[in-house]
Parts: structure tokens; C-alpha cells; sequence
């Protein structure tokens, strides 16, 4: 067995998975924009809204690399507590 080589069902499986995540993120950027187009459409408080989530960005970059920061340097430390509250919440 070589585990270096990727079995061609698996490989099937990893190319429908990217294409799956593909058409996801094509798909929300449609949505995105046709977000945009219809706050013209809308008023008052909903507006505003609207507005300020297009704003947002999909994935917090900056916390994104603060945690990876962390984690290559060895300082990011698992809250074993936290997450055994959060459990039983």
C-alpha cells in the first residue's frame, strides 16, 4: 500500500467535495450581490442593516492569523474548562 498516492475514489471524492466548495462560495457571492441590488429596493432600518453586513467580511482574517500565530508558536493553549461548560450548557 502507498500512502503517498491518493486511491482514485478518493480522489474522485476530494475533486467533488472542492467543486461542491466552489459552487458554494460562487453561490454566496451571487447572493452577496444580490443583496447589494435589492437595498435599493429597501428602506429604513432593514437598509441599514443590509449595508452594514455586506461590510463584513466572510472569514475574520485578523483572528484567523492571531490563532495561527498561536499555534506556530506554541502559545495557544486549549481552555479544557470552557469547553467542558460549554458541554453541558
Amino acid at each position: 500500500m502507498d500512502i503517498n498516492n491518493i486511491n482514485p475514489a478518493g480522489r474522485e471524492n476530494l475533486d467533488k467535495l472542492n467543486h461542491k466548495n466552489l459552487d458554494r462560495l460562487s453561490l454566496k457571492k451571487d447572493l452577496k450581490e444580490e443583496n447589494k441590488q435589492s437595498v435599493y429596493e429597501i428602506t429604513g432600518e432593514s437598509k441599514k442593516y443590509i449595508e452594514l453586513s455586506n461590510r463584513i467580511p466572510e472569514v475574520r482574517e485578523d483572528l484567523v492569523n492571531k490563532l495561527k500565530d498561536a499555534i506556530k508558536n506554541g502559545n495557544y493553549k486549549v481552555d479544557i474548562e470552557s469547553i467542558v461548560n460549554k458541554m453541558f450548557e
